[in-house]
């Protein structure tokens, strides 16, 4: 075999195990408490004893509030109960005097486990399932996540495909010599 056949085998061989790989961790499908589903852990934490009373009162503790505030992620403006050991952080976004944009959005959720309170950042799918129908009216959340919530992007992602088959056909086109051109 010569040695860009070895190369080239041993290339998609190792492409072939980092995919095996990589697959090993991908959630089951349609799974909806996996994490790319549902929510991320920040890395923020506090005791739950200092601060699980605040959060029943529906008031933020202070030091979670610089926690976060730290991180550079947005404020929370208030706290809701799910139930027992665990809240939904709402926030209000800065422009939310637009009509189109929302008035106010559950982000974190912040889950008692063992002795520490985690914060979490929920996924946007999470607001695409909740919201979705309500804001945009359309039934099918295919169809309103592609064409109201991502329609810039849609429509970037087409242009791109479009230009590239033009480019395509523009390369493979055939052009016959003509006689006069001898």
């Amino acid at each position: 075999m010569k040695l860009i056949s070895l190369s080239a085998l041993f290339f998609v061989i190792f492409l072939g195990v980092l995919f095996i790989y990589v697959a090993e961790d991908i959630p089951d499908f349609g799974d909806p408490y996996s994490a790319p589903n549902r929510y991320v852990n920040l890395s923020i934490s506090m005791d739950a004893a200092e601060g699980e009373d605040n959060l029943n009162k529906g008031v933020i503790p202070e030091s979670l509030m610089d926690k976060i505030e730290e991180r550079r992620l947005p404020l929370p403006s208030r706290v809701e109960p799910i139930k027992e050991g665990e809240w939904d952080a709402i926030i209000v976004p800065e422009e939310a005097e637009q009509d189109f944009y929302p008035k106010e959005q559950k982000y974190y959720l912040i889950k008692k486990e063992g002795a520490k309170l985690w914060v979490y950042r929920y996924a946007p799918i999470i607001r695409y399932i909740e919201e979705g129908e309500k804001e945009t009216e359309v039934p099918n959340m295919v169809t309103y996540i592609l064409a109201d919530y991502r329609g810039y992007d849609t429509l970037g992602e087409t242009s791109v495909i479009f230009t590239a088959g033009v480019a395509v056909i523009l390369l493979l086109r055939r052009r016959e010599k003509r006689p006069e051109a001898r």
